[in-house]
Parts: structure tokens; C-alpha cells; sequence
């Protein structure tokens, strides 16, 4: 991304499955910016053409109410030159960008076409799940496709990645090895969160968390299953790897969504009635877990205060005698 921003022009494509950093990349880009970049990002829902006019107009600032199409895009212009004026340039970054319909994508490239000297007077970042490569290979896209000037596809960690990542981020909080993690961890962690950096946070989190309250000294692959299995009961289904239904159906996802509409259909309100009884079962107990956990760590908080008191009390009678 650095690269294709120190460019100045075209448009850089990023893409990933959920949960991979893609928007964590973008905040960082902005973060890093100087005066000289105007930068603003909008995350998209499905904007015609003459709606992503008006946003990304909004977002720079421009008056748009009551205004039509052309005299929004002669306004941005207008601001786009007034920017080169000052020495500095104009960002567009647009998250979720799979969203977008071809036609809005294709207007995008339009809004490339404001140039000074030949030199774009507006540059676009595009981040978006993979369903944006699909947009961007159709036929009707080549004009747009001949504008890009770097893309990168996210893809999900590795083991050897999960493990180097969850030890970065511990060390930026100032971990100290304590609790240790056995080297068999990585794998399950791996396995469970599909490489995904989002899931590796959560259940990361999750587990020390389990660690601390527990007084652990080392996490261990029977603690990994412990806070796997107590997440499966809290809702977080996507904890689990995509194998674990997959080996037991052979329909396409498409046929499975199909099938499962037909049933639901034609168990109507009784198995609505069903499903929003056992939803409220599993919430009361996550309610239940989280506040039998809060009640022991606030037993453990009390317990080590008064070792505290406790130690303190004998050095000063030691001190005394």
C-alpha cells in the first residue's frame, strides 16, 4: 500500500477473507499519513453510481444537498484542483468495496479521469472480501483493470504465522513469557480459528484470560480444547474449522442454503418458536458462565490482597524483631 500511495495515481486493490486485517491495514495507511494526503474512507453498502458521487463529495466536504450528478462532480473538481494548488492530494480509500455494483466501480475509474498534466488528482484504495476480484475480472471492466497499479490478496496465517503473530502482538503488551505456550498450541489454534487473524485474537484473548484465572504457568493443548469447548456453548460457532460440517454433507453450499429454506418453510412458526427457546437456553447460560467468572476473579482479586496485606504485615513485624 505505501508503494502505490508514494505512486500517486491508479487505483490499489486489497483482498482477503473476513477477519484478515484488511481494514486494520487501512487505518494504519491513514494513521501514517503527512498534511500533504487528504485521505477519507467509506465503507460501502450496494451505492448506485450518483450515490457514491454524493459520499465520497460529503466526505471531502463539499456541499451536495439539492444538487444533481454534474454539479457535484464539477464541485469536486473544483476542490480536487484547489488541493493540487496547495501541493497536496486527494485519498479515497473504500472499504467493503465488494459491495459495489459494476457500475459504481466503473465510476470510480470516472473519477480518476480528473488530471491535471496528465497527473490524477485523486487516487483510490479498494479493500474487499474476494468477491471484489470476481467484479473486477468481468469483460466490462478492462478499462478499470488497466488502472490498477498493485493488488495483494490477504490470505489466512499458517501455523508458523499464527505462532510468530500471537508472540508479536504478546510482546507489544510487554508479555514476559509468563504464562508460557507449549509449541503443540499453535496448531490447534491454527486449525480452529482457519489462520484467521480476527479469530486468532478472540480465542487468544479467551485464553488468557482462562490462564490467569486459573493460575496457569503454561498453556497447554488440553487448555486450548477447554476454551474451545466453553466458546462452542457461547455462541461462537465460527470458532470451529469449516471441515467439521463440510466431511458430513456433500451438497454445494447453494443446495444446502436451498434445502434449508424449503424445511424451514414447512416447519414454520413451531420451529421458530423452537429455535428462539434454545438461543434464549445457551444466552442463559453464557450469562450464568460470565458471572460465575466474574465471581471468581473477584475471589482471586481478594485472595491475593490479602497475601499482599499478608506479606507485607510479616516483613514489618521482621523489621520490628
Amino acid at each position: 500500500m505505501k508503494y502505490g500511495l508514494s505512486q500517486g495515481e491508479g487505483f490499489i486493490i486489497i483482498t482477503g477473507p473476513i477477519g484478515t486485517g484488511k481494514t486494520t491495514i487501512a487505518r494504519n495507511l491513514v494513521a501514517s499519513l503527512d498534511e500533504s494526503i487528504v485521505a477519507i474512507q467509506i465503507a460501502t453498502t450496494r451505492l448506485d453510481p450518483e450515490e457514491l458521487v454524493r459520499l465520497v463529495a460529503a466526505k471531502f466536504d463539499i456541499q451536495v444537498e439539492g444538487l444533481g450528478k454534474a454539479e457535484i462532480l464539477k464541485r469536486l473538481e473544483q476542490y480536487l484542483l484547489k488541493l493540487h494548488q496547495q501541493q497536496r492530494r486527494a485519498l479515497l480509500i473504500v472499504d467493503e468495496a465488494q459491495n459495489l455494483p459494476p457500475e459504481t466501480v466503473e465510476e470510480l475509474r470516472m473519477l480518476s479521469n480528473f488530471q491535471l498534466d496528465d497527473k490524477p488528482l485523486i487516487q483510490s484504495f479498494l479493500l474487499g472480501q474476494e468477491e471484489l476480484k470476481g467484479i473486477i475480472e468481468l469483460p466490462e471492466m478492462e478499462q478499470f483493470r488497466q488502472r490498477i497499479i498493485a493488488s495483494c490478496h490477504l490470505k489466512p496465517f499458517d501455523c508458523e504465522q499464527t505462532c510468530n503473530y500471537i508472540h508479536h502482538r504478546l510482546r507489544q503488551v510487554g508479555w514476559q513469557g509468563k504464562p508460557s505456550l507449549c509449541d503443540n498450541i499453535f496448531e490447534i489454534i491454527t486449525k480452529h480459528c482457519q489462520g484467521i487473524p480476527r479469530k486468532i485474537n478472540i480465542l487468544t484473548d479467551r485464553l488468557f484470560l482462562y490462564a490467569y484465572l486459573e493460575d496457569l504457568a503454561a498453556i497447554k493443548a488440553a487448555d486450548v480444547h477447554h476454551v474451545l469447548e466453553e466458546m462452542q456453548s457461547e455462541l461462537s460457532g465460527s470458532m470451529m474449522p469449516n471441515s467439521s460440517w463440510s466431511s458430513d454433507n456433500d451438497e454445494s453450499p447453494a443446495s444446502q442454503a436451498n434445502t434449508s429454506l424449503h424445511r424451514l418453510a414447512a416447519q414454520g412458526e413451531s420451529h421458530t418458536a423452537q429455535t428462539l427457546e434454545a438461543v434464549s437456553e445457551i444466552l442463559d447460560t453464557v450469562i450464568d458462565r460470565k458471572i460465575a467468572t466474574i465471581r471468581h476473579l473477584d475471589r482471586l482479586l481478594r485472595q491475593k490482597k490479602e497475601n499482599y496485606y499478608q506479606i507485607r504485615e510479616q516483613r514489618y513485624m521482621k523489621k520490628l524483631f
